[in-house]
């Protein structure tokens, strides 16, 4: 009896994730194509040496849903990883021919993996909705309490204005949050 896409797909992922590139690239046609967010590539050969120190990363690998239409497979799981993120969402979609992987196009985000801005001087946030703003262009100011308040929009002002007392006590918490990261 003959592998379905879905029995390729799963032995694959199993063994990828699991650090066994020999027997992952048994699955993976020589012409491979790979598309993901940060790479593309045109080889098994090449997509395995290039993609080996994902398995070392990876704690563990929850597979939420399988689903397979003939020749095409699509798998969501979740990666354990040992990165500050800790676990990524992935959703990959395969192309199976003559009994291998022709093409992976995998999606996640890629934003919890980048360098996060460090909070600077010439930014505040705006007490209503959270958002990181520009001083200088900020779109509206108030004064309350002796506290200015910077907003990234007319609307969150005109919210500021409807409850000052509720939304200053947010700005205070957040320096005094602010200032004991400086000490």
């Amino acid at each position: 009896m003959s592998k379905t896409s879905g029995d390729i797909v799963r032995a694959y992922l199993d063994a990828f994730y699991h650090g066994d590139a020999l027997t992952a690239r048994h699955y993976l046609a020589d012409d491979l194509s790979f598309a993901g967010p940060n790479a593309t590539f045109h080889s098994a050969d090449d997509y395995l040496r290039l993609t080996a120190h994902v398995a070392a990363g990876v704690r563990a690998v929850e597979r939420q849903r399988l689903f397979v239409d003939g020749p095409e497979a699509a798998v969501f799981y979740d990666l354990l990883v040992e990165q500050a993120v800790e676990r990524m969402c992935v959703a990959e979609r395969f192309q199976v021919r003559d009994g291998r992987i022709a093409h992976i196009q995998m999606i996640f985000d890629t934003a919890p993996l980048l360098p996060q801005p460090q909070p600077s001087a010439a930014m505040e946030r705006d007490p209503v909705c959270g958002m990181t703003v520009q001083k200088a262009s900020a779109a509206a100011t108030r004064q309350y309490a002796g506290t200015t308040s910077f907003f990234c929009s007319h609307g969150c002002a005109a919210a500021f204005d409807a409850q000052p007392a509720v939304y200053a006590a947010l700005v205070v918490t957040h320096h005094e949050r602010s200032s004991l990261h400086d000490r």
